[in-house]
């Protein structure tokens, strides 16, 4: 009894239980303390050691940490009643505080710790070592269920993990656990797989427990993500059935929904605006020296993909095609060119735009440019352009007459080169050149694809073989020949494939003869491209996500003018993004100063845009807003508001003028609007309906006309149709004489007569009568 005694006491330092429990629960925690491990009883020594000593963390407890991480392997493999008893033997073993929670997840009841006890007051955990019970083994999920459940195996994942050690840290430390959480399951979600030894890595210090550990593996298990001891080879993970289909933004959204479920549990906001701003402070502020570093970073991956494009022959020619078309007149030539570098001063020529505020076309540098630094830059830009078209001309002469890469070929290479760096391209060139390359690249390894199919799975080939012999005999068209007298095992498949695989071949020679270029040097030039790239575009993202607390210093300013905040701060983030990618750097000012014109122009232009419910132009906007000023000074000198002949005098515009933006500026109001205190009655009833008639009328209407269909049928049938028809009775339109004549095959002074007659019999009293009463109404 002493010894129970001993090892319940070690129990409860372990689990930290503030309180002793009631005596019929003390028998649960010295069970539990018989059924564990030697290697539990040495995690719990360490860490009661620890909490001794008031550290967070020691060696030793790094050390026991992979250990159990590797025994948690070993208890992966093992049954799943097994496991699920220990889960409850470890919740059996902690007593619950206060008796508010019923396990160490610190949650309500319901999750997969619930101690579930029995009348007699035994736990089902109170079982022997070896013993397995009989509990009820719960099925797999079909596939199409672990897509539906996924979410909420993250979300007990990051609960286990982040409750356990929950207590007694700061929101930093919090927030760092979270970063590391939220990389795991990305990383699991990227490869499919994790180690023991990253999962050691990740996992909070705090988290001791061999039977939490079990469970988080578990629980990666069913996400879909596997656990290895070491990182698994190629061919183990293609014979793995987890494949990984998640893209990046997917995982990464899947990451941050996990978190978020869990966020608001643990006292923290979901607000979206409030997660933005946290996300955005955590990012530090630039310098003036630290924006340069970001620019120059910029500036050499642009210059990195431009060397690369320029390399090849067919972005050249591109490139050719398009100063045609500025000097032809079909293009500006600010669509293609947005400055020049002087070459000898390494320094931009000024043809940018000037910063107003009036900017009223759809692109704002365009505006801002006036028309005599647009005829420089156009006719600067041309004669660079007809410089790179010589060496150009060049390179193709040097290509028929010497060769590929022989000496004159690379002289001129490097002119046409030279001559490019020069020249500063929109983004949208940029993008357009790397597009064009892409393809090329895309459509190569698309044959080499279709190839490496038919010879793999076709004809049978080792694929690490085709991998190491085809690579630089892509236009070899005796490639497949030598195969087949040196693998005479697959001769007959071999040679019935051999007009697909020359067949194919020969479309790379035909793409290698387009390009101008052998197919390995495109794809290097591809891959240069690719990296410049990815440089360029890190460095952008650097520079605005370290601005982005500007964008809502500005966004401020503009709230409640009919766009709500959180799309102010996107189309300011959209300025921001343009202030980035036109950043010039050498001109000495900072690019929070260069930056605040663009998020300002953004924002205002969209609020022009999309405030209104019915678009006013943005130059109107602009003259409406200042007569507002006007009437607002005016009111507070005078007290009164003005009248359009004194806004008039004011603005300097005619009268009629005034009146007509008095009239746009008028803001449109729901016809839905309440009236009045009790909401019974909306505006659209106090609107008189124009189109529908009174009561009255509608009574008046109908009584004539029954009085003048009872009038006209005391008349004979061919008198009463010639009066229907010229009149236009009952019809939709009256008729000429010579119609109802063509209509009785009679003439026009037949009708006429007719008419008379019948209207001479209408004037007797008998039939008068009846119609003068409506001729008094009116």
């Amino acid at each position: 009894m002493a010894k129970d005694s001993d090892k319940t006491a070690t129990q409860e330092e372990v689990t930290g239980a503030a309180a002793p429990a009631a005596e019929g629960a003390e028998a649960k925690p010295a069970k539990k303390a018989r059924a564990e491990k030697p290697a539990k009883k040495a995690a719990s020594k360490t860490v009661k050691a620890a909490k001794a000593d008031g550290a967070e963390a020691s060696d030793g407890e790094e050390k026991a940490a992979k250990p159990k991480a590797s025994r948690a392997k070993k208890a992966d493999g093992t049954k799943k009643p097994a496991k699920k008893s220990a889960s409850k033997k470890k919740a059996a073993a902690k007593p619950a505080a206060g008796g508010e929670l019923d396990d160490d997840d610190g949650f309500e009841d319901g999750g997969d710790y619930d101690v579930i006890s029995t009348d007699d007051g035994d736990s089902d955990g109170d079982d022997l070592d070896g013993v397995d019970e009989g509990v009820d083994e719960v099925p797999a999920a079909p596939a199409k269920g672990r897509s539906r459940d996924k979410r909420s195996k993250e979300k007990a994942l990051i609960k286990e993990a982040l409750a356990s050690v929950k207590q007694g840290v700061t929101e930093e430390e919090m927030e760092a656990r979270r970063s590391r959480l939220r990389q795991l399951i990305k990383l699991g979600k990227e490869r499919g797989f994790l180690t023991y030894a990253e999962i050691n890595d990740h996992l909070p210090e705090g988290l001791t427990e061999v039977e939490a550990i079990d469970q988080m593996i578990g629980t990666f298990s069913d996400m879909g993500i596997s656990v290895y001891e070491q990182a698994p080879d190629t061919d183990s993970l293609l014979l793995n059935d987890r494949t990984v289909t998640s893209s990046d933004d997917d995982t990464e959204e899947e990451a941050e929904a996990a978190l978020s479920s869990v966020d608001s549990e643990f006292g923290r906001t979901t607000d979206p605006v409030r997660m933005y701003m946290r996300e955005m402070g955590s990012v530090e502020l630039l310098t003036r020296e630290g924006e340069i570093v970001i620019a120059k970073k910029i500036e050499e991956g642009l210059k990195d993909m431009m060397h690369a494009i320029s390399a090849c022959p067919t972005t050249i020619a591109e490139v050719l095609e398009q100063a045609e078309k500025v000097r032809e007149g079909q293009l500006r030539v600010d669509e293609i060119v947005d400055g020049l570098l002087d070459p000898e001063a390494d320094e931009e020529m000024s043809f940018g735009p000037s910063r107003s505020d009036s900017d009223d076309d759809d692109e704002a540098t365009v505006a801002a440019m006036n028309n005599a630094k647009l005829e420089e830059l156009k006719e600067e830009a041309l004669s660079r352009f007809d410089r790179i078209g010589e060496f150009f001309e060049a390179m193709r002469q040097a290509l028929e007459n010497e060769g590929y890469k022989s000496g004159p070929y690379l002289a001129a290479q490097e002119s046409v080169q030279k001559q490019l760096m020069s020249i500063r391209f929109t983004a949208k060139v940029v993008e357009k050149l790397c597009d064009m390359l892409r393809a090329q690249v895309d459509e190569v390894r698309t044959v080499e694809r279709t190839i490496l199919d038919i010879c793999v799975n076709r004809v049978g080939m080792d694929r690490g073989h085709f991998i190491q012999s085809f690579p630089g005999n892509e236009t070899n068209l005796a490639w497949v020949d030598n195969e087949l007298a040196t693998s005479p095992r697959y001769a007959d498949v071999l040679t019935r494939s051999i007009p697909d695989i020359q067949d194919l071949q020969q479309k790379l020679i035909d793409l290698q003869a387009r390009v101008v270029l052998p197919l390995p040097d495109l794809k290097e030039i591809n891959k240069r491209m690719a990296m410049g790239e990815m440089k360029a575009r890190k460095a952008k993202r650097e520079m605005t996500e370290a601005n982005l607390r500007l964008v809502i210093s500005i966004a401020k300013k503009y709230t409640n003018r009919g766009l709500q905040f959180l799309d102010l701060i996107q189309e300011g983030n959209v300025g921001l993004m343009k202030a980035v990618d036109k950043f010039e750097f050498r001109r000495g000012f900072k690019f929070s100063t260069y930056a605040t014109w663009w998020i300002r122009q953004a924002i205002t232009r969209s609020i022009a845009d999309q405030a209104r419910t019915i678009r006013i132009p943005v130059h109107m906007i602009e003259t409406i807003n200042k007569m507002n000023r006007i009437s607002r000074q005016i009111l507070q000198e005078t007290g009164v508001e003005p009248d359009p002949a004194t806004l008039a005098e004011k603005m300097d515009m005619p009268e009629e003028k005034i009146r007509k933006i008095l009239k746009i500026a008028k803001e449109p109001i729901s016809m839905e609007t309440p009236i009045g205190d009790d909401d019974d009655s909306h505006l659209g009833d106090f609107i008189e309906d124009t189109t529908t008639l009174a009561p009255s009328d509608a009574a008046l209407h109908d009584s004539m006309r029954e009085v003048v269909k009872e009038v006209l049928d005391s008349l004979t049938p061919r008198e009463a149709k010639v009066l229907r028809m010229r009149f236009g009775v009952e019809m939709s339109t009256d008729h000429t004489l010579e119609e109802v004549g063509k209509q009785f095959d009679v003439t026009r002074e037949r009708i006429r007569q007719i008419e008379a007659k019948a209207l001479r019999k209408l004037r007797h009293p008998s039939r008068a009568d009846k119609l003068k009463s409506f001729l008094e109404g009116q």
